[in-house]
């Protein structure tokens, strides 16, 4: 079956966000489950504006024929302002290429006992593979995991949840405010690497259609699969809060084949990722680089190589430090695109 251009880009622009800490659990704990009942909406809320970000970022890159990142931060924000957001943005999106790279280490070590360098070599060779394909690897790789780590994400939340036998909220000892900032704040900074995967794939909109579908239906599906995935944490907040992948600690009850399953998951997620963010990084490159790094091959194996290296610092230190710094600036962009998305 031939998918349209639109349902493409919504399958990558999804994927851009099902990233180690969203399949491993952590980010659904700190920005949602804590809250209970309102977590649930503050998901919502969360995927409301992905959905509408992203569909006005394409219908930008449409009107205004870029199919760039830097194209795009320039007409938003004028010559100088654009690039230095855009070396910001670099920056972080070079972070979280290395987290993925940590965070497969990391559960490469806790979950086989393998070692933490052989874990983030074997992604990152993996990613290597798919980034001198361009564009086409990444969209290729993400039509062929992302529909099958999707279905695996949603039987393992949904059959979790079902399975138990208690209160939805159960575990929840107190419901606080804030879950409205705290659920914008994670919008924010998750669209600070949307946004320049959406610029690079915007080439596929042809129409604004495509647009409106690569929007709406990718900012669809990360809400549904996070409150799939969540609803088995409101269960078992209390039990599995201080884990590094609280999701695997509740699937191991019900047996090895749905670990198996859920591993399969999560490792898919850090790949098809670090992929997006790895695209996206050399698509920065591509445009500022003169040198060696002009060369795709070499461009890509150098991003890898440094990216392996620097994954030994830790996904959670990264998580820590600098995941919110970039907060500020995403919801920033999120509020010049959503103003300028539907100009005429």
């Amino acid at each position: 079956m031939r998918l349209s251009n639109g349902l493409k880009i919504a399958i990558v622009y999804a994927s851009v966000f099902l990233g180690a800490g969203f399949a491993s659990g952590q980010e659904l704990i700190r920005y949602f489950v804590g809250f209970g009942p309102m977590g649930a909406v503050g998901l919502v809320l969360a995927g409301a504006l992905f959905a509408l970000t992203g569909w006005a970022a394409l219908n930008i890159c449409h009107r205004e024929n870029v199919n760039t990142y830097n194209g795009l931060m320039q007409h938003l924000l004028g010559k100088r302002m654009g690039i230095a957001t855009e070396w910001l943005v670099a920056v972080f999106l070079f972070c979280l290429f290395v987290a993925m790279l940590a965070g497969a280490g990391a559960t490469a070590q806790q979950a086989f006992n393998i070692p933490f360098t052989v874990g983030a070599g074997v992604i990152g060779l993996l990613v290597f593979l798919v980034l001198i394909f361009g564009l086409d690897g990444v969209v290729k790789i993400n039509l062929v995991l992302a529909p099958l780590m999707m279905l695996g994400g949603f039987f393992v939340g949904l059959y979790a949840f079902l399975a138990a036998s208690r209160p939805v909220f159960a575990g929840i000892g107190g419901v606080h405010s804030g879950w409205v900032i705290t659920a914008i704040v994670y919008a924010s900074y998750n669209l600070v690497t949307g946004i320049p995967v959406l610029a690079a794939t915007s080439k596929l909109a042809t129409r604004k259609s495509h647009a409106a579908m690569g929007g709406i239906i990718g900012g669809g599906i990360i809400t549904l699969l996070g409150l799939s995935l969540a609803l088995p944490l409101f269960l078992y907040q209390n039990q599995v809060i201080n884990l590094e992948i609280p999701l695997l600690a509740i699937v191991v009850n019900y047996g090895q084949l749905f670990s198996i399953l859920y591993l399969a998951v999560l490792v898919s997620a850090l790949f098809t990722t670090a992929a997006c963010n790895g695209f996206a990084v050399l698509q920065w490159l591509g445009t500022h680089i003169q040198g060696p790094l002009t060369d795709k091959k070499k461009a890509a194996a150098a991003l890898c190589l440094l990216g392996v290296g620097a994954a030994h610092i830790g996904f959670s230190r990264i998580v820590a430090y600098v995941y919110p710094v970039f907060g500020l600036l995403g919801l920033f962009l999120v509020v010049i695109i959503l103003l300028n998305g539907w100009k005429k």
